[in-house]
């Protein structure tokens, strides 16, 4: 079993320690590991081209993005290759570093396990035999491990906002853990206790991989969301049938409280909904082919009412 660590923080950064401790953890069972420091790499950000989408939902293609001179394909091939991955973040206003966003965008759509299905069924369907299918290292489950780590209170996206880098993978979340109170470098390195609890959660990794992931468990904080386990809910009282939803999963929901405390109710018939199940993600595929893909039945108007736009200003830059 391959386990990949990713540090969203700088050299010998707390972040990069709590991973690299996992990693160790992981590696006492056995497991091969390997780091990645994500500021080591030269990431360039999605332009939203939507290439890799009609490349897997149209041609049954490979869905590779088309950016090709930055090292995007190093660490999708880090990721593709790894059994089980550990990600870690400082926290930079309440939320993950901007090379984690970067990275999440360009996996997005590219790597949606749904989307990549459905390529497969077209290539299947049409009998392609041509050109290349999605990579067959997409349809396994990942473990994976979520480390967010800051000096103060101010925390409240850093995990929901790592959790999605999981998602279009369809990663097995076995684990979160946040970290606060060290914002000087490398001070964590003084903190037995987050140490240890960095440790476990790499050994939690490795123990996963050892047996079939339907029986994955997940050890951190349960949080508010049964499904994954996310403390994040949206109120939306235009909603009176599923007034909150799961601010990651997108499951929708009621609240009561119970014994005095507040809890997120969702029935079992919602539950796949869930943007982490794979009944999901193909909903999600559905309403991109029947609804935003879809040209408008007036698109033949849409040059000539783009033609102001095209026109109106010129953005400014920086004199070379």
């Amino acid at each position: 079993m391959k386990i990949l660590g990713i540090s969203c923080g700088r050299k010998m950064s707390n972040t990069e320690i709590l991973v690299k401790e996992a990693l160790m953890g992981a590696e006492e069972l056995g497991a091969e590991v390997e780091f990645v420091r994500l500021q080591d790499l030269n990431l360039k950000p999605c332009t939203g081209c939507n290439a890799c989408v009609v490349s897997l939902m149209e041609k049954g293609g490979t869905g590779d993005c088309v950016i090709r001179d930055d090292d995007f394909k190093f660490i999708d091939e880090k990721i593709m290759d790894c059994d089980g991955i550990i990600v870690g973040s400082p926290i930079y206003e309440k939320t993950p570093s901007g090379q984690l966003k970067i990275l999440n965008d360009r996996m997005g759509p590219s790597h949606d396990v749904a989307m990549r299905m459905i390529a497969k069924k077209i290539r299947e369907q049409k009998n392609i035999t041509t050109g290349n299918g999605p990579d067959e290292r997409s349809f396994k489950t990942r473990a994976a491990s979520l480390i967010a780590v800051g000096g103060s209170e101010w925390d409240n996206l850093a995990l929901p906002m790592l959790h999605l880098f999981t998602l279009s993978m369809q990663m097995e979340v076995v684990d979160k853990m946040l970290v606060n109170w060290v914002a000087l470098p490398g001070m964590v390195a003084l903190k037995d206790d987050e140490l240890a609890r960095a440790r476990k959660s790499g050994r939690h990794v490795a123990k996963t991989l050892m047996k079939p992931i339907e029986e994955a468990e997940y050890i951190g904080e349960e949080g508010m969301c049964p499904l994954c386990h996310s403390k994040l809910l949206e109120v939306r009282n235009g909603d009176s049938n599923y007034p909150i939803i799961c601010g990651i999963c997108g499951v929708k929901g009621t609240l009561s409280v119970v014994d005095n405390k507040v809890k997120f109710e969702v029935k079992e018939e919602d539950k796949a909904h869930s943007h982490i199940r794979l009944s999901g993600k193909f909903e999600h595929c559905d309403e991109l082919k029947n609804v935003s893909l879809k040209p408008a039945p007036n698109v033949h108007e849409l040059p000539q009412r783009l033609e102001k736009y095209k026109t109106y200003l010129t953005p400014s830059r920086p004199i070379s």
